[in-house]
């Protein structure tokens, strides 16, 4: 039975959290107000995640250190990097692997499917800001001072998940309302599941061969709004909508 530490107890904090515990590991959720799922196998500790001095106490022992945190959207700037810089310290401290929950911003405006070769560019501040943490890991990684790994997603389905979908699309569809959707309806896009974000993260933490490099969460196929999923159950009531003015990217 091995330590996992998890900072965050979002949709897939919680999911990974869940998942180590039902495998019989001690896991302990770290969040500022110590909040987490209950199951016996979880410790909720309340803990400024940007103290390093106070993660790498948390972290001590732990097999793996968990970045599942989600600062608010626009705190992206403020608070990531402290925020990484501390949980980046703790596992050099500690030797315990930094498996860190990514996201697609880093990669900027593309023109091909997106894969872990995709090189890093960037087009906004937000997008920027994660790129570094990366480059800030894969750095310590290679210098021999921490080993980490990074899994990527898209936009998020599943339990708790807050994504343009669940919250805007999903529920007024299922109600039989209009749905208006703040993007090119004819756009294809990807959607990943929580619980293969919180299965690819524990894997690539547990195995070496998934250290000092990112890694993609397994989605389904691309396709756009209007026609995705091919095999979802048939909505009451009529489509959505799109944004007119959302036909241009947009970038925070």
């Amino acid at each position: 039975m091995s330590l996992h530490v998890i900072v965050g107890a979002g949709p897939v904090g919680t999911a990974t959290a869940r998942l180590l515990a039902d495998r019989g590991e001690r896991v302990r959720v770290v969040t500022r107000r110590g909040t987490g799922p209950e199951h016996p196998a979880i410790e909720r500790i309340a803990a400024d995640a940007a103290d390093a001095d106070r993660v790498t106490d948390l972290a001590d022992g732990a097999a793996a250190l968990y970045n599942c945190a989600n600062p608010a959207y626009h705190r992206w700037l403020s608070d990531w990097p402290p925020l990484g810089g501390a949980l980046l310290t703790a596992a050099e401290r500690t030797g315990a692997v930094l498996a860190t929950v990514g996201n697609l911003y880093g990669y900027g405006p593309v023109d091909s499917p997106m894969t872990e070769r995709t090189p890093l560019r960037p087009s906004s501040v937000k997008g920027q800001v994660r790129a570094r943490m990366w480059t800030d890991a894969l750095t310590a990684h290679r210098a021999g001072r921490a080993r980490v790994t990074e899994v990527r997603g898209s936009d998020y389905l599943g339990a708790d998940a807050q994504s343009v979908t669940t919250i805007l699309v999903l529920p007024r569809l299922l109600t039989g309302r209009r749905a208006f959707v703040p993007a090119d309806l004819d756009a294809p896009h990807s959607w990943t599941y929580v619980g293969d974000m919180a299965r690819t993260l524990v894997a690539a933490a547990g195995d070496e061969r998934g250290q000092g490099r990112p890694w993609h969460v397994p989605t389904g196929r691309r396709c756009r709004y209007v026609s995705c999923p091919p095999e979802r159950p048939r909505w009451p009531g009529r489509p959505g909508r799109s944004c007119p003015g959302c036909r241009r990217r947009c970038s925070g």
